[in-house]
């Protein structure tokens, strides 16, 4: 029961912060999110805590969760860091693709294309960049590509709302399979961060204030 709950208040909460109706730096407070679920306070703990690990909050102590505010400057640090790491696990990573990798990837992304949970979007995606990264043996820089992702996972769900796209457009990830197929390393690499460099563009031209 209490695993059901925390669900149901994340995904409540998720949802609200991607609709817009909780706003960057809204307050949200314990007692009153527990008094509104009709449960106890340690469901709506937790639930803040992974919605703060998914990149959603802002968590401070002795003051409280704020839903995060998403800064100009936040998005080009994590490019920044992305556009350096990825290369290098890609290199590394896709010599090592086999048979069982494409089925894994080309699963998700049909999964991904059948899913109209923006909510879910995120996760998706970060479950098709886990398989063609995990070959690699940069275990450190793999570290740090998840946790990349983890606390970024609004974003990505951010974007595939705001764009009101029925389906997420998965042309880059299709073609980024087809040229390691063909043993074109470098061009599938160039391929997916031309595509990363398009998401950030398009999630500050949506989402940060001129």
């Amino acid at each position: 029961m209490k695993d059901t709950n925390v669900n149901k208040i994340t995904g409540y909460l998720r949802k609200e912060i991607i609709s817009g109706n909780l706003k960057p730096g809204d307050h949200l407070k314990e007692n009153k999110l527990a008094q509104f679920f009709r449960i106890s306070r340690v469901p709506v703990r937790e639930a803040l805590r992974i919605l703060h690990s998914e990149g959603y909050l802002d968590m401070f102590p002795n003051k409280g969760s704020f839903v995060k505010r998403i800064s100009l400057e936040y998005i080009h640090e994590i490019l920044k860091i992305y556009l350096f790491i990825s290369p290098e696990l890609l290199r590394s990573a896709i010599p090592k693709y086999k048979d069982t990798t494409y089925r894994k990837a080309e699963k998700i992304l049909d999964n991904i294309e059948k899913c109209r949970d923006m909510s879910k979007i995120g996760f998706l995606l970060w479950d098709f960049a886990k398989v063609i990264y995990s070959p690699s043996t940069h275990k450190f820089m793999l570290a740090l590509m998840d946790e990349l992702y983890m606390h970024n996972i609004r974003i990505l769900n951010d974007l595939y709302d705001m764009k009101n796209q029925r389906v997420y457009d998965l042309s880059p990830h299709k073609k980024f399979l087809n040229l390691c197929k063909q043993k074109k390393a470098e061009e599938a690499i160039s391929t997916w961060l031309d595509y990363i460099k398009k998401l950030s563009a398009d999630f500050i031209k949506i989402k940060i204030p001129n």
